[in-house]
């Protein structure tokens, strides 16, 4: 089934390969990660900017309590939080409206199928700020924020190649599910959120402790982010339902859509082989597919693609194997040049390893090494990426390699050396055409 991608130019947002949309966002402040969710967990509750009549306030909250099973309280300690949204926050919220054009049909569809109120969808700000690439310091990822225990127990796979708690759509299902865990040990939505944030355990503990079974009469005993919490959520959901009352509008955004579909890969590879073979940008890989982990898809991954790109690579899958099979035995080289490097004194394999951007078992592989011994002089076959070799431009040919300079054919190459002619230049380098770029290193036939 052919699905829909959206591309935003703002702030960077990820969809999956089974489903219909994906965004992908720059911002231009530079929030994002970790730093991004810090907004929202160093809210300031003292400012005063945004003035407001309680009348009218409470008339709008029993508007959402009115079409919700979660209680839209009304006190001082929400009235704060209420005004740090709109003041100081206020941004944040406008891009929250933007953003959520995207991702609450997605919250609202699981949402619904599992039963559950529909203003759960406005946790994931709180917990997010709707970023699937969020990571708080403690390890939580994604928009739902799941640590690593909670994630697997509610079926999110993580493992050495994918992280599907990046996964807006796979992640969104787990979140459901464990709200239906929680309410069935709690029965009150004010003490799932806090178990959400504060963990089951830790709310069950101070319940007995304290005696207390009411969210607001527990929280003074709560720490101080769980305390937070609640307030939070009702003022993100009350100014995310009456933006414009705040002046509060959505980000303007520029949408780009396109057709995508998805299939199952054949050969593991990474994102850069497959932007080479699809023509797609590596980037544009990565945001279609959030869950894989080191850019690397491995054998029988099932990711998504522009329909286009789907089909072209259906349609060559042979060709496709047979050039990706050669790429990984260094007969074709992508965006890396085979590069023979003269070992010096006090050289050893990690060093190495670390100055071309390498791992030590690469250069063993390549050079049959038994060992992790070298001796000064021996010469090491490397396979290391242009950009690198760039950035060592100052490193000396070896004796038997020559460094291409500006202007330089195969013919003037091989009119330096005895008996060696263009062919066995070619073939020793896996040089498809004459064509040579400057700085190039050329393993020189031994004749």
């Amino acid at each position: 089934m052919y699905k829909y991608i959206i591309i935003f130019l703002f702030i960077s947002i990820y969809s999956y390969a089974e489903h219909d949309t994906i965004l992908k966002i720059n911002t231009t402040d530079s929030i994002k990660d970790s730093n991004y969710v810090d907004v929202i967990y160093k809210i300031s509750y003292t400012n005063d900017t945004a003035t407001d009549n309680d009348s009218l306030v409470l008339i709008r909250l029993k508007n959402l309590n009115n079409i919700s099973h979660i209680s839209f309280s009304y006190n001082d300690i929400v009235k704060s939080s209420i005004k740090s949204y709109s003041g100081n926050n206020k941004r944040l919220i406008s891009r929250m409206l933007s953003l959520s054009e995207y991702y609450f049909p997605i919250f609202e569809e699981c949402l619904d199928k599992y039963d559950l109120p529909l203003e759960l969808k406005y946790l994931s700000i709180v917990e997010s700020a709707l970023n699937p690439e969020a990571r708080s310091k403690s390890g939580a990822r994604g928009l739902w924020q799941f640590m690593y225990p909670t994630g697997k127990e509610n079926g999110l796979d993580v493992n050495s190649y994918i992280d599907e708690r990046l996964d807006p759509y796979k992640s969104t299902e787990a979140a459901c599910q464990y709200f239906v865990k929680l309410y069935d040990i709690f029965g009150d939505w004010h003490l799932v959120l806090a178990a959400y944030n504060g963990g089951p355990g830790y709310i069950q503990r101070k319940m007995i402790s304290t005696g207390k079974d009411n969210y607001w009469d527990l929280r003074p005993y709560l720490r101080r982010e769980t305390r937070n919490y609640i307030p939070k959520f009702i003022a993100v959901s009350y100014l995310m339902t009456y933006p414009q009352t705040y002046d509060i509008l959505p980000d303007s955004l520029y949408i780009k859509k396109y057709e995508t579909d998805t299939f199952k890969l054949n050969c593991q590879q990474n994102f850069s082989l497959l932007s080479y073979i699809t023509c797609i940008p590596e980037e544009d890989i990565q945001y279609l597919n959030p869950s894989f982990k080191n850019n690397f898809f491995p054998e029988n991954a099932i990711i998504t693609l522009p329909i286009e790109a789907v089909n072209d690579y259906l349609l060559n899958i042979e060709s496709n194997t047979l050039y990706i099979d050669a790429v990984n035995r260094k007969e074709i080289l992508i965006d890396e040049t085979r590069f023979v490097y003269s070992v010096k004194n006090g050289d050893y394999l990690g060093k190495i390893a670390s100055i071309f951007g390498l791992k030590t078992h690469q250069i063993q592989k390549w050079n049959r090494l038994k060992s992790t011994k070298l001796n000064i002089g021996d010469k090491l076959t490397l396979y290391v990426a242009n950009d690198i070799l760039e950035k060592n431009n100052n490193l000396q040919a070896s004796e038997n390699e020559y460094i291409v300079q500006k202007g330089d054919t195969l013919w003037d190459i091989s009119q330096m050396y005895n008996g060696v002619s263009i062919s066995k230049i070619k073939q020793l380098n896996n040089l498809k055409s004459n064509n040579l770029k400057p700085g190039l290193r050329i393993v020189i036939p031994k004749v």
